[in-house]
């Protein structure tokens, strides 16, 4: 794939395809097509950054598939303490095939590196989407 070739336009409908992909289907619904219309109110051209780039170049990237790369993304997220993306991508690791045992074990794991309380932390988001997911939010 080169992207030198792709203009801006290009990128934002490859990221279109990738947020539908991450949000089952919907540009608008899911937690990325949420998170997509908030941020376009407020920013928007952090929004179509957003767009063109994370989703339209990087996550859009081959050599991995989508539930590997969403499965880093939560690693990564919990680790950096970034609950609002962090809630976003395990709704999106979900969307890719990621079980809920899956997002525990990834978040778990992360006490050898980052300790309890980011840990924690990360285990806190996971059960506000499956409470969100499962009506009790």
């Amino acid at each position: 794939m080169n992207e030198e070739n792709l203009t801006n336009k290009e990128r934002y409908a490859r990221g279109i395809e990738k947020l539908k992909e991450l949000s089952g289907g919907s540009e608008t619904g899911g937690a990325g097509g949420e998170m997509v219309g908030w941020l376009n109110e407020i920013a928007p051209d952090v929004s179509k950054y957003a767009m063109e780039f994370v989703l339209g170049d990087v996550l859009s990237r081959p050599a991995l598939g989508t539930k590997t790369r969403e499965m880093l993304n939560i690693a990564v997220l919990t680790a950096i303490q970034a609950p609002i993306e962090l809630k976003l991508h395990i709704n999106c690791a979900l969307a890719a095939g990621v079980t809920r045992d899956e997002v525990i074990e990834i978040i778990s794991q992360q006490i050898v590196y980052v300790g309890f309380p980011i840990a924690i932390n990360g285990l806190h988001a996971a059960k506000e989407v499956f409470d969100e997911l499962d009506g009790k939010a």
